[in-house]
């Protein structure tokens, strides 16, 4: 049989109506995959060891559910991860497919056993499917391990479980990382996520007040549905055109100015360059305060030349 795996790159799918797959079986498995945490990364590390000469099929959603469903009403910071910076995690596994379901209120009243015989098994020609511990699809959440194993012998596939992921005595979870993010525990929801969290979202114009301190500051634009973690200053890397440089990030409100919205700034160090509307992603390490109220800019300059010194000690 010829190798699937030698012939494809990954493909990214976003439209199954006119879809063929080129694949004659595939071993799958699907779910939200918003914290792409210690978890999703176990789950698709049994996927590529189980596929053998099938391709390697992963299925998820964007939007977010939870966005779509309307869940949580009073923050609409749900997402861990945009659309784009899962899709770059996701490359970092040896997939042959990532199929990005629209998710919908149709899609969510869609019964369990359509959506397994008419996506898995018609489109995706599913002979194995791998879930988490705790996946469901379809509607009432029927589609769990239990209705898949009743399935199995109507549409000829296996499936398997994979147990949950602790650290320590707690389950990995999307949710628990997001406790932990807004909770301002940003070292305990990196380990659990595998990988330090980012943030990434066009450069904009604020008021420049960081020129005029000697700390010019990269203003970015963070999609509203992306979880912010806890108000602070936090050190790590920026990431422009290829390049890693140390920077400071300050998640707040600027209390010394009297400002009273959100902002995410980052002072990039070394670096001189003038990119208002490029993409910048900065990748958060360790937070290092609380953000506070100074008397003044003096105040203020002193603590920043506390904090940069502090950024200078990251690895690139």
């Amino acid at each position: 049989m010829v190798n699937f795996l030698s012939l494809f790159f990954m493909q990214i799918i976003h439209n199954l109506e006119k879809f063929n797959a080129p694949w004659e079986s595939s071993v799958l498995t699907l779910g939200v995959f918003d914290g792409m945490h210690l978890g999703h990364s176990t789950l698709m590390d049994r996927l590529v060891r189980e596929s053998h000469k099938q391709a390697r099929v992963l299925v998820t959603y964007d939007p977010h559910p939870d966005i779509v469903l309307g869940k949580n009403k009073t923050d609409s910071r749900m997402e861990l991860f945009t659309y784009s910076e899962k899709l770059a995690l996701l490359q970092q596994y040896d997939l042959d497919a990532v199929i990005f379901l629209p998710f919908t209120m149709e899609l969510a009243a869609m019964s369990a056993e359509d959506y397994l015989k008419n996506i898995l098994i018609d489109k995706l020609k599913a002979k194995k499917i791998i879930i988490g511990y705790d996946q469901v699809f379809g509607k009432n959440r029927r589609g769990d391990y239990k209705f898949l194993e009743q399935m199995s012998g109507k549409f000829h596939f296996h499936v398997e479980q994979v147990q949950a992921v602790r650290l320590e005595e707690e389950i990995i979870s999307s949710s628990l990382v997001r406790k932990y993010l807004k909770s301002g525990n940003l070292d305990r929801a990196n380990l659990m996520l595998g990988h330090d969290y980012c943030l990434s979202g066009l450069v904009i114009r604020g008021h420049e007040r960081g020129s005029s301190l000697g700390f010019p500051t990269a203003n970015i634009d963070i999609p509203d549905t992306k979880v912010l973690p806890r108000e602070g200053v936090y050190i790590g890397t920026a990431e422009w055109s290829h390049e890693k440089f140390k920077t400071m990030v300050n998640i707040g409100k600027n209390p010394t100015f009297g400002e009273n919205y959100l902002s995410v700034e980052a002072h990039i160090l070394d670096f001189s360059e003038k990119i208002y509307g490029e993409m910048l992603k900065i990748t958060l390490k360790e937070r290092i305060r609380d953000e506070k109220k100074f008397s003044g800019k003096e105040e203020l300059k002193a603590q920043l030349k506390q904090d940069r010194e502090k950024a200078k000690s990251i690895i690139l």
